[in-house]
């Protein structure tokens, strides 16, 4: 057993790019850590992956939602000493035991990705109006949100890679969580996961650079540049690159589209994606 582990959070949907996401943080990140994929109680079958060492961790909800992430900060995790969770529409082009490690000078610290430049206020109201009735529906929530927190102006660190030490974690933050998100419930009928986290975690959480990840548009080579408001030096080759929504690599794009290639690595993200899938028996052997 290893003292680092990638956690993945997904649903029965989601298991080809889970199995695909695993390979290629051996193939493409040479982990050399565990795995564990956080489900919902009623998820299907998973012994095809509990059968070749990866773990699989059934949170108390027994349904799938966002908020089902907010289970990678049980006291389940105390048995590794670093945690770094990825959402599946990630692509991995360099060395993962290495951006950990770099990243890992930044603990106690909580660490989101850094990559956005939205506020933690607008997040909420771009999620509200996504998925309901919009900020305009319940102004009270908001009034109430920045009273009580006076940071939502302050920038917004994203969900899509979390890496933490588990011994950080306070007591009952799961809880805390869940309780918090109840709170602002009408504001969130998405059950969007993201938001939430500085109303409970702001004051321990801390930005990962783009040395480390980043959008995956913030690393084409046109955008390796120099921006000082930004922080970049224009040098950095990030391990962890985030796609998002309709730039996924799964998805088959034509050649003049968003995030049709990974220049890093010289392939077509679909194809890279889909050869790592076919890979998952060869790289995860039955024990």
């Amino acid at each position: 057993m290893s003292d680092s582990v990638i956690v993945l959070v997904a649903n029965d949907a989601y298991l080809d790019q889970v199995k695909a996401l695993m390979v290629a943080c051996r193939r493409q990140g040479n982990w050399t850590g565990d795995f564990c994929l956080v489900v919902a109680q009623d998820h299907g079958n998973t012994a095809d992956l509990t059968s070749r060492g990866i773990d699989v961790m059934r949170t108390g909800v027994p349904t799938w939602t966002m908020y089902n992430k907010f289970w990678i900060f049980h006291p389940y995790f105390k048995t590794w000493d670093r945690v770094l969770c990825l959402d599946c529409d990630i692509l991995i082009q360099n060395d993962l035991n290495e951006c950990c490690d770099g990243m890992a000078k930044q603990f106690p610290k909580i660490l989101f990705d850094g990559s956005s430049d939205g506020s933690i206020i607008h997040n909420w109201k771009h999620f509200d109006k996504l998925h309901g009735e919009g900020a305009e529906a319940h102004p009270e929530l908001y009034e109430k949100m920045r009273a009580e927190h006076p940071f939502v102006d302050e920038r917004i660190l994203t969900a899509d890679v979390i890496f933490f030490d588990p011994a950080t974690v306070p007591e009952g933050t799961v809880m805390r969580l869940q309780a918090r998100a109840e709170e602002y419930a009408a504001a969130n009928r998405g059950k969007i996961e993201q938001p939430v986290y500085p109303l409970v975690l702001h004051d321990q959480m801390g930005s990962i650079s783009k040395d480390f990840c980043t959008w995956w548009a913030f690393d084409d080579p046109g955008n390796r540049v120099e921006q000082k408001a930004k922080g970049w030096r224009g040098d950095e080759f990030p391990a962890i690159l985030h796609y998002w929504n309709s730039f996924a690599p799964w998805l088959e794009k034509t050649p003049d589209a968003g995030a049709y290639d990974n220049e890093r690595l010289g392939r077509v993200c679909r194809e890279l994606w889909l050869e790592n899938l076919a890979a998952f028996d060869a790289v995860f052997p039955e024990l």
